[in-house]
């Protein structure tokens, strides 16, 4: 719901955004203690995988990336450091975890960096760009 949100101007800034993105907010925050509804924040939500359909940390990530709210919150950040702390010296993620049905498709194997995976982290980071040029990347590290 909070990804349609985003995507309509008008309500991007809304009591209902706000209202989803400081309950994802949350449960990372809370994520070694609060698992509701089954929804984990814990060790496979956050492996590396695509395309971004599963509940994990490049999903939301991609979703809060769109709320300028979020990408100001620590906690964002937190979730954006553990992401950016997989990258190869070159900056490219390797699939961490797959479902066969998509074996035709880079990031569908663990061996090497997939051009879809950075693509999808990199979108995250450009969106995130302006916070992070306001404050300089090293305060991203805390």
């Amino acid at each position: 719901m909070l990804q349609a949100l985003a995507h309509v101007p008008e309500l991007r800034e809304g009591k209902s955004a706000k209202t989803g993105v400081e309950s994802l907010l949350r449960l990372w925050e809370k994520s070694r203690e609060e698992h509701p509804y089954m929804f984990f924040m814990g060790t496979d939500f956050r492996k590396l995988k695509a395309p971004l359909f599963w509940y994990d940390i490049l999903h939301v990530l991609d979703v809060l990336s769109h709320f300028k709210l979020a990408r100001k919150d620590k906690r964002f950040k937190q979730m954006l450091n553990v992401v950016e702390s997989k990258a190869d010296g070159e900056g490219r993620y390797i699939p961490e975890s797959i479902w066969t049905v998509w074996k035709d498709w880079d990031f569908a194997q663990k061996k090497v960096p997939s051009r879809g995976l950075t693509f999808f982290v990199q979108r995250i980071l450009k969106r995130s760009e302006s916070e992070r040029m306001m404050k300089g990347k090293e305060s991203w590290k805390h």
